[in-house]
Protein backbone atom coordinates (compact mmCIF):
# COMPACT_ATOMS: atom_id res chain seq x y z
CA UNK A 1 0.00 0.00 0.00
CA UNK A 2 1.40 3.42 -0.97
CA UNK A 3 2.29 6.01 1.64
CA UNK A 4 -0.58 8.29 0.58
CA UNK A 5 -3.13 5.54 1.25
CA UNK A 6 -1.49 4.60 4.55
CA UNK A 7 -1.86 8.23 5.63
CA UNK A 8 -5.52 8.09 4.60
CA UNK A 9 -5.91 4.89 6.68
CA UNK A 10 -4.33 6.71 9.64
CA UNK A 11 -6.92 9.46 9.14
CA UNK A 12 -9.70 6.87 9.13
CA UNK A 13 -8.68 5.21 12.41
CA UNK A 14 -8.07 8.47 14.27
CA UNK A 15 -11.30 9.83 12.79
CA UNK A 16 -13.41 7.08 14.33
CA UNK A 17 -11.68 7.22 17.72
CA UNK A 18 -11.57 11.01 17.87
CA UNK A 19 -15.23 11.41 16.89
CA UNK A 20 -16.39 8.86 19.45
CA UNK A 21 -14.53 10.84 22.11
CA UNK A 22 -15.76 14.28 21.04
CA UNK A 23 -19.43 13.41 20.68
CA UNK A 24 -19.76 12.39 24.34
CA UNK A 25 -16.98 14.26 26.15
CA UNK A 26 -18.90 17.49 26.79
CA UNK A 27 -21.88 15.40 27.87
CA UNK A 28 -19.56 13.53 30.26
CA UNK A 29 -18.38 16.84 31.73
CA UNK A 30 -21.99 18.00 32.10
CA UNK A 31 -22.82 14.68 33.81
CA UNK A 32 -19.97 15.32 36.27
CA UNK A 33 -21.62 18.63 37.22
CA UNK A 34 -19.37 21.06 35.35
CA UNK A 35 -20.87 24.36 34.20
CA UNK A 36 -21.04 25.71 30.64
CA UNK A 37 -18.28 28.17 31.54
CA UNK A 38 -15.90 25.41 32.61
CA UNK A 39 -16.79 23.25 29.60
CA UNK A 40 -16.04 26.26 27.42
CA UNK A 41 -12.71 26.67 29.23
CA UNK A 42 -11.82 23.00 28.65
CA UNK A 43 -12.59 23.37 24.94
CA UNK A 44 -10.65 26.62 24.82
CA UNK A 45 -7.61 24.99 26.46
CA UNK A 46 -7.66 22.23 23.83
CA UNK A 47 -7.82 24.82 21.05
CA UNK A 48 -4.97 26.81 22.59
CA UNK A 49 -3.01 23.57 22.59
CA UNK A 50 -3.79 23.10 18.90
CA UNK A 51 -2.68 26.67 18.27
CA UNK A 52 0.48 27.02 20.36
CA UNK A 53 1.70 23.47 20.86
CA UNK A 54 0.48 22.62 17.35
CA UNK A 55 2.82 25.25 15.91
CA UNK A 56 5.77 23.79 17.84
CA UNK A 57 4.87 20.29 16.65
CA UNK A 58 4.63 21.56 13.06
CA UNK A 59 8.12 23.06 13.32
CA UNK A 60 9.37 19.86 14.96
CA UNK A 61 7.98 17.80 12.07
CA UNK A 62 10.02 19.83 9.59
CA UNK A 63 13.05 19.52 11.86
CA UNK A 64 13.11 15.80 12.83
CA UNK A 65 10.71 14.25 10.33
CA UNK A 66 6.96 13.89 10.00
CA UNK A 67 6.73 10.14 10.62
CA UNK A 68 8.25 10.33 14.10
CA UNK A 69 5.92 13.18 15.10
CA UNK A 70 2.88 11.25 13.86
CA UNK A 71 3.92 8.24 15.98
CA UNK A 72 4.29 10.42 19.09
CA UNK A 73 0.84 11.90 18.52
CA UNK A 74 -0.73 8.43 18.18
CA UNK A 75 0.56 7.65 21.68
CA UNK A 76 0.04 10.95 23.53
CA UNK A 77 -3.54 11.65 22.38
CA UNK A 78 -4.95 8.48 24.01
CA UNK A 79 -2.88 8.93 27.18
CA UNK A 80 -3.98 12.51 27.84
CA UNK A 81 -7.59 11.79 26.82
CA UNK A 82 -8.02 8.83 29.18
CA UNK A 83 -6.47 10.80 32.05
CA UNK A 84 -9.19 13.44 31.50
CA UNK A 85 -11.88 10.90 32.42
CA UNK A 86 -10.49 10.66 35.97
CA UNK A 87 -11.46 12.83 38.92
CA UNK A 88 -8.71 15.42 38.71
CA UNK A 89 -8.35 19.06 39.82
CA UNK A 90 -9.71 21.63 37.38
CA UNK A 91 -6.22 23.00 36.69
CA UNK A 92 -4.93 19.53 35.78
CA UNK A 93 -7.88 19.01 33.43
CA UNK A 94 -7.05 22.25 31.65
CA UNK A 95 -3.38 21.27 31.25
CA UNK A 96 -4.30 17.83 29.87
CA UNK A 97 -6.79 19.41 27.47
CA UNK A 98 -4.04 21.76 26.25
CA UNK A 99 -1.64 18.85 25.64
CA UNK A 100 -4.29 16.72 23.95
CA UNK A 101 -5.25 19.56 21.63
CA UNK A 102 -1.65 20.07 20.57
CA UNK A 103 -1.01 16.46 19.60
CA UNK A 104 -4.45 15.98 18.05
CA UNK A 105 -3.80 18.92 15.71
CA UNK A 106 -1.26 16.96 13.65
CA UNK A 107 -4.18 15.54 11.66
CA UNK A 108 -4.67 19.00 10.19
CA UNK A 109 -1.04 20.11 10.01
CA UNK A 110 1.54 17.36 9.65
CA UNK A 111 -0.76 14.97 7.73
CA UNK A 112 -1.63 17.68 5.20
CA UNK A 113 2.04 18.46 4.68
CA UNK A 114 2.93 14.76 4.40
CA UNK A 115 0.21 14.17 1.81
CA UNK A 116 1.59 17.02 -0.28
CA UNK A 117 5.00 15.33 -0.29
CA UNK A 118 3.74 11.87 -1.34
CA UNK A 119 1.46 13.07 -4.15
CA UNK A 120 1.96 14.74 -7.54
CA UNK A 121 -0.18 17.48 -9.13
CA UNK A 122 -2.06 14.89 -11.17
CA UNK A 123 -3.50 13.07 -8.12
CA UNK A 124 -3.08 15.60 -5.29
CA UNK A 125 -6.56 17.13 -5.42
CA UNK A 126 -8.11 13.64 -5.56
CA UNK A 127 -6.06 12.34 -2.59
CA UNK A 128 -6.73 15.50 -0.56
CA UNK A 129 -10.44 15.09 -1.23
CA UNK A 130 -10.30 11.40 -0.34
CA UNK A 131 -8.44 12.07 2.92
CA UNK A 132 -10.84 14.80 4.01
CA UNK A 133 -13.83 12.73 2.92
CA UNK A 134 -12.54 9.75 4.91
CA UNK A 135 -12.05 11.98 7.97
CA UNK A 136 -15.67 13.10 7.68
CA UNK A 137 -17.00 9.63 6.83
CA UNK A 138 -15.29 7.98 9.76
CA UNK A 139 -16.54 10.88 11.85
CA UNK A 140 -20.07 9.82 10.91
CA UNK A 141 -19.37 6.29 12.11
CA UNK A 142 -17.60 7.58 15.22
CA UNK A 143 -20.42 9.96 16.13
CA UNK A 144 -22.97 7.16 15.80
CA UNK A 145 -20.88 4.68 17.78
CA UNK A 146 -20.08 7.25 20.44
CA UNK A 147 -23.71 8.19 20.94
CA UNK A 148 -24.89 4.57 20.91
CA UNK A 149 -22.18 3.33 23.28
CA UNK A 150 -22.78 6.34 25.51
CA UNK A 151 -26.37 5.24 26.06
CA UNK A 152 -25.55 1.52 26.30
CA UNK A 153 -22.42 1.35 28.48
CA UNK A 154 -22.07 4.87 29.84
CA UNK A 155 -20.16 7.97 28.80
CA UNK A 156 -16.90 7.21 30.64
CA UNK A 157 -16.63 3.69 29.22
CA UNK A 158 -17.20 5.06 25.73
CA UNK A 159 -14.41 7.60 26.16
CA UNK A 160 -11.93 4.88 27.19
CA UNK A 161 -12.93 2.58 24.29
CA UNK A 162 -12.59 5.44 21.79
CA UNK A 163 -8.99 6.07 22.81
CA UNK A 164 -8.11 2.37 22.83
CA UNK A 165 -9.24 2.34 19.20
CA UNK A 166 -7.16 5.46 18.51
CA UNK A 167 -4.00 3.53 19.42
CA UNK A 168 -4.50 1.25 16.40
CA UNK A 169 -3.48 4.21 14.21
CA UNK A 170 0.11 3.22 15.02
CA UNK A 171 -0.17 0.22 12.67
CA UNK A 172 -0.33 2.09 9.31
CA UNK A 173 2.19 4.68 10.53
CA UNK A 174 4.90 2.03 11.03
CA UNK A 175 4.52 0.96 7.39
CA UNK A 176 4.68 4.48 5.92
CA UNK A 177 7.79 5.01 3.81
CA UNK A 178 8.52 8.25 1.99
CA UNK A 179 11.32 10.73 1.55
CA UNK A 180 10.85 12.74 4.74
CA UNK A 181 12.40 16.19 4.50
CA UNK A 182 14.37 17.36 7.53
CA UNK A 183 15.47 20.98 7.72
CA UNK A 184 17.64 22.97 10.08
CA UNK A 185 16.00 25.60 12.27
CA UNK A 186 17.75 28.25 10.22
CA UNK A 187 16.24 26.95 6.99
CA UNK A 188 12.78 26.52 8.50
CA UNK A 189 12.59 30.18 9.51
CA UNK A 190 14.28 31.53 6.40
CA UNK A 191 11.36 33.00 4.48
CA UNK A 192 13.40 35.22 2.17
CA UNK A 193 12.95 32.75 -0.68
CA UNK A 194 9.15 33.06 -0.64
CA UNK A 195 7.94 35.09 -3.60
CA UNK A 196 5.58 38.06 -3.42
CA UNK A 197 2.72 36.06 -4.96
CA UNK A 198 3.27 33.29 -2.38
CA UNK A 199 3.04 35.81 0.46
CA UNK A 200 -0.27 37.02 -0.95
CA UNK A 201 -1.55 33.45 -1.10
CA UNK A 202 -0.46 32.88 2.50
CA UNK A 203 -2.18 36.00 3.84
CA UNK A 204 -5.42 35.16 2.05
CA UNK A 205 -5.23 31.55 3.26
CA UNK A 206 -4.53 32.66 6.82
CA UNK A 207 -7.33 35.22 6.57
CA UNK A 208 -10.02 32.77 5.53
CA UNK A 209 -9.02 30.28 8.24
CA UNK A 210 -8.89 33.02 10.90
CA UNK A 211 -12.39 34.37 10.17
CA UNK A 212 -13.87 30.88 9.98
CA UNK A 213 -11.92 29.95 13.12
CA UNK A 214 -13.62 32.57 15.26
CA UNK A 215 -17.05 32.18 13.67
CA UNK A 216 -17.00 28.41 14.05
CA UNK A 217 -15.36 28.49 17.47
CA UNK A 218 -18.46 30.12 18.91
CA UNK A 219 -20.59 27.02 18.35
CA UNK A 220 -19.01 24.15 16.39
CA UNK A 221 -17.38 22.50 19.42
CA UNK A 222 -20.62 22.63 21.37
CA UNK A 223 -22.94 20.92 18.88
CA UNK A 224 -23.76 18.20 21.41
CA UNK A 225 -24.76 20.77 24.03
CA UNK A 226 -26.75 22.79 21.47
CA UNK A 227 -28.88 19.80 20.47
CA UNK A 228 -29.30 18.77 24.12
CA UNK A 229 -30.33 22.26 25.31
CA UNK A 230 -32.57 23.21 22.37
CA UNK A 231 -34.31 19.88 21.78
CA UNK A 232 -33.49 17.60 24.74
CA UNK A 233 -32.02 14.87 22.49
CA UNK A 234 -30.41 11.71 23.88
CA UNK A 235 -26.72 10.94 23.29
CA UNK A 236 -27.68 8.52 20.49
CA UNK A 237 -29.87 11.07 18.71
CA UNK A 238 -27.19 13.76 19.10
CA UNK A 239 -24.68 11.40 17.51
CA UNK A 240 -27.07 10.77 14.60
CA UNK A 241 -27.78 14.48 14.14
CA UNK A 242 -24.09 15.34 13.98
CA UNK A 243 -23.41 12.34 11.74
CA UNK A 244 -25.87 13.56 9.12
CA UNK A 245 -23.74 16.66 8.58
CA UNK A 246 -20.51 14.69 8.34
CA UNK A 247 -21.98 12.10 5.98
CA UNK A 248 -22.86 14.77 3.43
CA UNK A 249 -19.39 16.30 3.77
CA UNK A 250 -17.72 12.90 3.39
CA UNK A 251 -19.47 12.15 0.11
CA UNK A 252 -18.93 15.65 -1.23
CA UNK A 253 -15.25 15.77 -0.25
CA UNK A 254 -14.40 12.50 -2.01
CA UNK A 255 -15.80 13.97 -5.22
CA UNK A 256 -14.62 17.55 -4.56
CA UNK A 257 -11.95 17.37 -7.27
CA UNK A 258 -14.64 16.43 -9.82
CA UNK A 259 -16.92 19.21 -8.65
CA UNK A 260 -14.00 21.62 -8.83
CA UNK A 261 -13.18 20.47 -12.35
CA UNK A 262 -16.77 20.90 -13.52
CA UNK A 263 -17.61 24.28 -11.98
CA UNK A 264 -14.14 25.77 -11.49
CA UNK A 265 -12.48 24.87 -8.16
CA UNK A 266 -12.24 28.26 -6.48
CA UNK A 267 -15.49 29.55 -7.98
CA UNK A 268 -17.20 26.50 -6.51
CA UNK A 269 -15.48 27.09 -3.15
CA UNK A 270 -16.60 30.74 -3.10
CA UNK A 271 -20.24 29.93 -3.89
CA UNK A 272 -20.37 27.25 -1.20
CA UNK A 273 -18.89 29.58 1.44
CA UNK A 274 -21.28 32.36 0.42
CA UNK A 275 -24.29 30.06 0.87
CA UNK A 276 -23.13 29.28 4.41
CA UNK A 277 -23.90 32.84 5.56
CA UNK A 278 -27.72 32.72 5.27
CA UNK A 279 -27.73 29.17 6.65
CA UNK A 280 -26.04 30.24 9.91
CA UNK A 281 -28.32 33.26 10.13
CA UNK A 282 -31.37 30.97 9.92
CA UNK A 283 -30.07 28.84 12.83
CA UNK A 284 -30.53 31.86 15.09
CA UNK A 285 -34.32 31.64 14.75
CA UNK A 286 -35.41 28.15 13.66
CA UNK A 287 -36.36 25.95 16.61
CA UNK A 288 -38.05 23.00 14.91
CA UNK A 289 -35.65 20.07 15.43
CA UNK A 290 -35.85 18.44 11.98
CA UNK A 291 -35.47 21.71 10.05
CA UNK A 292 -32.70 22.88 12.38
CA UNK A 293 -30.79 19.61 11.89
CA UNK A 294 -31.11 19.79 8.09
CA UNK A 295 -29.88 23.40 7.95
CA UNK A 296 -27.08 22.64 10.43
CA UNK A 297 -26.03 19.76 8.17
CA UNK A 298 -26.07 21.88 5.01
CA UNK A 299 -23.95 24.53 6.71
CA UNK A 300 -21.41 21.92 7.69
CA UNK A 301 -21.36 20.35 4.21
CA UNK A 302 -21.09 23.60 2.24
CA UNK A 303 -18.30 24.92 4.44
CA UNK A 304 -16.17 21.82 4.72
CA UNK A 305 -16.50 20.48 1.18
CA UNK A 306 -14.25 23.38 0.12
CA UNK A 307 -11.38 22.47 2.50
CA UNK A 308 -9.58 19.89 0.28
CA UNK A 309 -9.94 22.18 -2.75
CA UNK A 310 -8.38 25.17 -1.03
CA UNK A 311 -5.65 23.11 0.66
CA UNK A 312 -4.57 21.42 -2.57
CA UNK A 313 -4.41 24.76 -4.42
CA UNK A 314 -2.53 26.61 -1.68
CA UNK A 315 -0.07 23.88 -0.59
CA UNK A 316 0.92 23.19 -4.21
CA UNK A 317 2.30 26.73 -4.43
CA UNK A 318 4.43 26.74 -1.27
CA UNK A 319 7.94 25.41 -0.45
CA UNK A 320 7.66 21.75 0.59
CA UNK A 321 10.39 21.99 3.24
CA UNK A 322 8.27 24.55 5.15
CA UNK A 323 4.81 23.02 4.74
CA UNK A 324 4.44 21.67 8.30
CA UNK A 325 5.64 24.97 9.77
CA UNK A 326 3.30 27.00 7.55
CA UNK A 327 0.45 24.66 8.43
CA UNK A 328 1.36 25.10 12.09
CA UNK A 329 1.23 28.90 11.77
CA UNK A 330 -2.17 28.58 10.11
CA UNK A 331 -3.29 26.34 12.95
CA UNK A 332 -2.03 28.92 15.43
CA UNK A 333 -4.26 31.58 13.91
CA UNK A 334 -7.27 29.34 13.40
CA UNK A 335 -7.22 27.54 16.73
CA UNK A 336 -6.25 30.53 18.87
CA UNK A 337 -9.26 32.39 17.52
CA UNK A 338 -11.42 29.31 18.07
CA UNK A 339 -10.08 29.18 21.62
CA UNK A 340 -10.97 32.82 22.24
CA UNK A 341 -14.43 32.26 20.76
CA UNK A 342 -14.97 29.13 22.88
CA UNK A 343 -14.25 31.18 26.01
CA UNK A 344 -17.24 33.38 25.10
CA UNK A 345 -19.62 30.43 24.61
CA UNK A 346 -20.87 30.28 28.19
CA UNK A 347 -21.08 34.07 28.50
CA UNK A 348 -23.04 34.56 25.27
CA UNK A 349 -25.44 31.66 25.79
CA UNK A 350 -25.80 32.13 29.56
CA UNK A 351 -28.43 29.99 31.25
CA UNK A 352 -31.20 30.56 28.72
CA UNK A 353 -31.63 28.87 25.34
CA UNK A 354 -32.39 32.33 23.93
CA UNK A 355 -28.66 32.96 24.10
CA UNK A 356 -28.14 30.62 21.16
CA UNK A 357 -29.80 33.18 18.88
CA UNK A 358 -27.14 35.75 19.83
CA UNK A 359 -24.45 33.11 19.32
CA UNK A 360 -25.45 32.34 15.72
CA UNK A 361 -25.95 36.01 14.79
CA UNK A 362 -22.41 36.89 15.89
CA UNK A 363 -21.09 33.87 13.99
CA UNK A 364 -22.92 34.99 10.84
CA UNK A 365 -20.89 38.20 10.75
CA UNK A 366 -17.55 36.35 10.71
CA UNK A 367 -18.68 33.89 8.05
CA UNK A 368 -19.67 36.91 5.95
CA UNK A 369 -16.09 38.22 6.20
CA UNK A 370 -14.81 34.80 5.14
CA UNK A 371 -17.01 34.85 2.04
CA UNK A 372 -15.40 38.16 0.98
CA UNK A 373 -11.91 36.66 1.31
CA UNK A 374 -13.04 33.57 -0.62
CA UNK A 375 -14.11 35.84 -3.47
CA UNK A 376 -10.66 37.50 -3.55
CA UNK A 377 -8.97 34.07 -3.64
CA UNK A 378 -11.23 33.03 -6.52
CA UNK A 379 -10.35 36.10 -8.57
CA UNK A 380 -6.62 35.74 -7.82
CA UNK A 381 -5.99 32.02 -8.40
CA UNK A 382 -8.87 30.49 -10.37
CA UNK A 383 -7.37 30.83 -13.84
CA UNK A 384 -3.70 30.16 -13.04
CA UNK A 385 -1.95 27.23 -14.74
CA UNK A 386 -1.13 25.47 -11.46
CA UNK A 387 -4.79 25.47 -10.45
CA UNK A 388 -5.87 24.00 -13.79
CA UNK A 389 -3.23 21.23 -13.53
CA UNK A 390 -4.65 20.09 -10.19
CA UNK A 391 -8.20 19.71 -11.56
CA UNK A 392 -7.64 18.42 -15.11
Amino acid sequence: MGSAYLLVLYTAITGVGGSMFRVVFNLFLREQGFSNNFIGSITSASLWGSALLGLIIGILADRIGKKLVIILASIFVPITSILMTLQLPDSTMLILSFLRGGFFSIGFTVITAALTMVTVPGNRARIFGMNFGISMGTGVFGNFLGGLFGDLIGLKGTLVISMALYLFSLIPVFYISFRDSKSSMKDIFNFRGIEKSQWKILFLYFGTNATVGFGAGLFIHFGNLIFRDLFGLSATMIGIALSIAQLGTAVGSVFSHKLGRKFGPLKFAFVMQLLVVPLIFSLAYIREPFTFTVLYAFRFVFMNITVPILNSVVFSRLPQEKLSTISGVNGLLNNSLRAVAAMFFGQIVGVSVAGYSRLFLISTFFYGLNALIAFVIYRFLEHETQTRELFN
